[in-house]
């Protein structure tokens, strides 16, 4: 008679439980049940309910006619692997294929499937004592169920053996969701986690709103790790055709999909891609109605190479930023934005009038060498951001130090001499005339001062809070710092929509008429002709116009108008303007109409003393008029195609189809005839559609990942992905106290079985051939 410590060296569960009369062996296709009654008032328990009626739990439990039985028929042994499958995710199981037996011809005459925790886990084979090994777990626990397959001699297959019982619990509800069969990431998945990226959505975020639209874990259909994964097989995916992938998508649009596209690339001598600029047809047109005052700032960790970002921004009609061109730099010193000022100049031409940088002098050595007859003048906001850290933030804050200088620095109509004294004698007051910053400052007025270019045209750009920092922040957004270039561009993109379609809703707002607030002919002349948002800035000078300005004088010589105008809203400043009654000319001493391109208050008096009721379109900029970029600008924009038709009308039948499904839901309202009678719809076409398309045919994994991120790998890799650059935001960080008091520990190198290497990536993430 066998002896437990016997059963116990065969280490077969089995055994030992049929050793206790627990088990009873299945014969014939009979059901193995649990003798709690008869033999054990406390049954073992079991990992899932250690309890509760063990042995139902380890036979799976389903409709009859989702089950196999032996002879049953199958065409091919897909058929049956997908007809076993399905009935171990309906079970709460997965199942797996496994070896297979041929004759001499090499044709299948036996076929093995079994669950998915069938055989034993491997043994650790490491001799290498010294590597911390990982704390892994195994699935597999010798589980016996299985059904083998056989040839019945006419190409089709019969089951030929069913073990149906296992030795595990199965996966029940609240677990169901975790198995693999339970989850596969379907085209929906991956477009909205491709879509979800496009807005800096990293996997994580992604899976919790999917769930959130979904209603639960365990509709999702996959897990986080599922996302993660995918998003790592984009990355992977791409790898060293990132440069190539992404120069070839240029070379595509600007062939087939927008004919004003241009670009321009350097590479080194090893050809590693260094620099990059860009500008496509809408943002061409764009600068040649707003591009007489540009700005650009650079910014950082928008991309794994450390490369920096510069988008090239001027002020549109809606007095919003608008972006021409955007360029990655590897360094960001002199020579590499002389590049990208060449580049510049090759693409848009020399017509621009003034440029607005932070004090980059990396960017003035540029600018003054690629641009000798531009203007350059630094933006006031980074200047001025700059004070308290300068001077001390607790001086800044509560010294009248900053109030006193803002009222001669922030002026407009403020000569030269006038703030000179005024900084002097500021600086002087608090005792900071040795500050070497403030010299230093000083010594540069001329470039962000206005008082010293109050009459020169910088359409607000140079004192309004940064539009450069403003648009980093903005496309920030959108990029995060491990994008490859592809994902950069891909989200690059996106913002740029956005942008664009924020602008087609000021268009569309600009063909309601706005109430005018004086009841004037001339403002209802500007609300017919400008843009809502400058229509608004105008108003304010119309009304300014009615209000407390006092005429000191008013002479008539030679057909000229003169008036000597005070106003109390700027300190009771004098005004001088000058009104060609023949030729509506006008002209005032404060400069507004040079500097931003609309008429002042004082002109607006001038002309309604005059009984001028129109404003003179002498005095109409272009840039500030409704619909401005279509009407005029030279260049003609071509209807956009999509680089690949046959994807793009996949896609929109798609939206069409969820539009469609979403009316249907809104139209049942809740009724639960109609929700059913959707549901049973929605059924009879899956089915059709399953019976009628071809498993087989499915595309390979990269192609399909692809077709989904709309960019292709080249056969061969021409130009080579960037080198990691070490400008600012990409340097190691500096190491808290809190860390170096663990010993500098670092994570350990593992064994890939990929490359048989020792490094910090597994044979899913590694890059190597073999």
């Amino acid at each position: 008679m066998e002896s437990f410590s016997d059963l116990e060296e065969e280490g077969s569960l089995m055994d030992v439980l049929r050793f206790f009369n627990v088990y009873s062996a299945p014969t014939n296709g009979e059901r193995l049940l649990y003798n709690s009654a008869e033999t054990s008032p406390n049954p073992t328990p079991t990992s899932d309910n250690l309890t509760h009626d063990l042995g139902d739990d380890w036979i799976p439990e389903c409709d009859i006619e989702k089950k196999p039985i032996v002879g049953q028929l199958f065409p091919d042994i897909d058929t049956a692997f997908n007809f076993y499958y399905h009935y171990g995710s309906t079970c709460g199981f997965v199942s797996r294929r496994s070896t297979e037996r041929k004759n001499k011809q090499n044709k299948i005459t036996r076929k093995y499937f079994v669950c998915s925790r069938a055989g034993l886990p491997e043994d650790d084979k490491s001799e290498d004592q010294s590597i911390k090994k990982r704390k892994t777990t195994s699935a597999k626990c010798d589980c016996p169920a299985k059904l083998i397959l056989a040839s019945n001699g006419n190409g089709g297959f019969y089951v030929k053996e069913f073990t149906e019982y296992h030795n595990h619990s199965f996966a029940g509800k609240g677990t169901m969701q975790f198995l693999r069969c339970s989850r596969s990431l379907t085209e929906f998945h991956k477009r909205f986690i491709i879509d979800a990226a496009k807005l800096n959505i990293g996997a994580t975020r992604a899976h919790a709103i999917f769930k959130s639209m979904i209603g639960s874990y365990e509709n999702v259909g996959a897990t986080v790790v599922d996302f993660k994964n995918f998003s790592r097989d984009i990355k992977e995916y791409i790898g060293k055709h990132d440069a190539d992938i992404l120069i070839q998508k240029f070379k595509d649009i600007q062939a087939s999909s927008d004919n004003n596209f241009r670009f321009e690339y350097k590479t080194d001598e090893n050809n590693h891609l260094t620099q990059l600029f860009w500008a496509d047809g809408v943002g061409r047109r764009n600068f040649e109605v707003f591009g007489d005052v540009i700005s650009f700032d650079a910014t950082y960790r928008t991309n794994k190479y450390g490369m920096v970002f510069i988008p090239f921004i001027g002020i549109d009609n809606h007095w919003k930023s608008v972006t021409f061109a955007a360029a990655l730099l590897e360094k960001e010193d002199a020579d590499n934005y002389k590049w990208a000022c060449e580049s510049f100049k090759k693409i848009f031409g020399s017509s621009v009038k003034c440029i607005v940088t932070d004090q980059d002098p990396a960017m003035k050595i540029a600018i003054e060498e690629c641009f000798p007859g531009v203007k350059h003048r630094l933006c006031m906001w980074h200047i001025m951001k700059k004070f308290p850290s300068k001077l001390g933030t607790l001086f800044c804050a509560e010294s009248p130090f900053m109030d006193k200088l803002n009222n001669f620095v922030w002026s407009d109509h403020s000569s030269t001499n006038e703030f000179e004294a005024g900084w002097n004698d500021v600086v002087s007051e608090f005792g900071l005339s040795d500050n070497t910053w403030l010299k230093e400052m000083y010594s540069l007025r001329s470039y962000w001062v206005p008082a010293f270019f109050n009459d020169e045209p910088m359409v607000g750009l140079i004192r309004t809070t940064s539009r450069s920092e403003s648009s980093n922040f903005y496309f920030n957004h959108f990029v995060q710092k491990g994008d490859t270039l592809s994902e950069f561009y891909l989200c690059f993109h996106s913002a740029i929509e956005k942008q664009r379609n924020n602008k087609g809703l000021l268009n569309h707002k600009d063909d309601l008429m706005p109430i005018p607030k004086n009841k004037k002919k001339i403002e209802k002349d500007a609300a017919e002709i400008y843009t809502k948002t400058m229509f608004y800035k105008i108003q304010e000078q119309i009304t300014a116009s009615c209000g407390d300005i006092v005429m000191e004088d008013m002479s008539v010589v030679d057909g000229v108008k003169s008036l000597k105008l005070k106003d109390p809203f700027l300190k009771n400043k004098i005004f001088e303007v000058n009104f060609n009654l023949s030729t509506h000319d006008i002209d005032c001493s404060c400069n507004l109409y040079t500097r931003v391109g609309y008429l002042c208050s004082h002109s607006f008096l001038c002309l309604s003393l005059s009984g001028i009721p129109f404003i003179p379109r002498q005095y109409v900029n272009n840039r500030w008029l409704k619909r401005a970029e279509e009407r005029f600008s030279t260049l003609v924009l071509s209807d956009v195609a999509e680089l690949n038709p046959e994807e793009d009308a996949k896609r929109k039948k798609t939206r069409d189809c969820w539009f469609e499904f979403q009316g249907c839901i809104s139209d049942a309202s809740g009724d639960i005839e109609h929700i059913d009678f959707i549901h049973k719809s929605l059924n009879v076409v899956r089915k059709h559609i399953k019976n009628s398309s071809n498993l087989g045919d499915s595309a390979p994994k990269h192609n399909s990942i692809g077709d989904f991120i709309g960019l292709q790998v080249v056969d061969e890799v021409t130009i080579l992905p960037p080198n990691q650059s070490n400008n600012k935001g990409c340097r190691k960080r500096i190491i808290g106290a809190a860390e170096k008091s663990l010993g500098g520990k670092k994570r350990h190198k593992r064994k890939c079985r990929k490359c048989n290497e020792f490094a910090f990536h597994d044979s899913r993430n590694c890059t190597g051939d073999s």
